[in-house]
């Protein structure tokens, strides 16, 4: 570490929290989808937890810590071509958080994990597990909800496969550790970096809570006839 660079907070634990128990759920989500039977039922639960957390990550862009808010590394398509020309050049522009290309990443998942979570709630495998929201639309509706639900999983392997290679060549080509500081929360950045201004972890429960609460009125109350 030179002498001009220092150890900062880059990522508050609510942001960490979600990162990991997302990707834990999606892999859990696929796995029993591609196994089926009993397991469905917990396909089923997953993907309602999956719902949660994208609720819960929405507010916290909107009102988190600096390095959590969408406005902080959602850039423009200029700002990501630069981003890119800038790596294929040699050049690694430092930043602290999401880079304006892995802010599109951001997204790209959240988009994907959240239309994932929402046609299923109107799918089903004809077999024995239907989407808590399926008997509220038409059997059409059913049969493209499953269909493009079947379909976008495999969207978002593709999303992941790409996630995980530019993780691993930000971490052997140029030795910075995502992956690590999603764990730890710190990264080693030079001095004049604004530090990133932190957001209570109570407030991001309440919201979880609200987000969980909210799910749980969509999939277990607004069903009932």
């Amino acid at each position: 570490m030179s002498a001009r660079a220092r150890r900062i907070a880059v990522w508050d634990l609510p942001t960490r929290a979600f990162h990991w128990a997302l990707a834990a759920l999606v892999l859990f989500s696929f796995t029993t989808g591609r196994i089926g039977g009993t397991w469905m039922a917990w396909h089923l639960r997953s993907g309602y937890t999956i719902l949660a957390l994208l609720l819960f990550r929405i507010a916290w862009g909107l009102v988190g810590s600096d390095t959590a808010r969408f406005a902080r590394f959602v850039r423009g398509p200029r700002a990501a071509l630069g981003h890119a020309r800038q790596l294929l050049a040699g050049d690694r522009p430092l930043t602290i958080g999401h880079n304006p290309l892995g802010g599109w990443m951001v997204v790209a998942m959240l988009a994907a994990t959240a239309f994932q979570a929402s046609t299923g709630l109107f799918a089903d495998d004809e077999i024995a597990t239907q989407g808590p929201l399926a008997a509220k639309v038409s059997d059409a509706v059913v049969s493209r909800m499953s269909a493009l639900h079947a379909a976008n999983q495999w969207v978002i392997v593709a999303l992941v496969a790409l996630h995980v290679v530019a993780i691993a060549v930000y971490r052997w080509a140029w030795n910075v550790r995502l992956a690590g500081s999603m764990v730890s929360g710190w990264a080693v950045a030079p001095g004049p970096l604004e530090v990133p201004r932190m957001r209570s972890p109570w407030i991001a429960l309440a919201l979880l809570v609200l987000c969980a609460l909210a799910v749980y009125a969509l999939v277990e109350i607004y069903p009932m006839p």
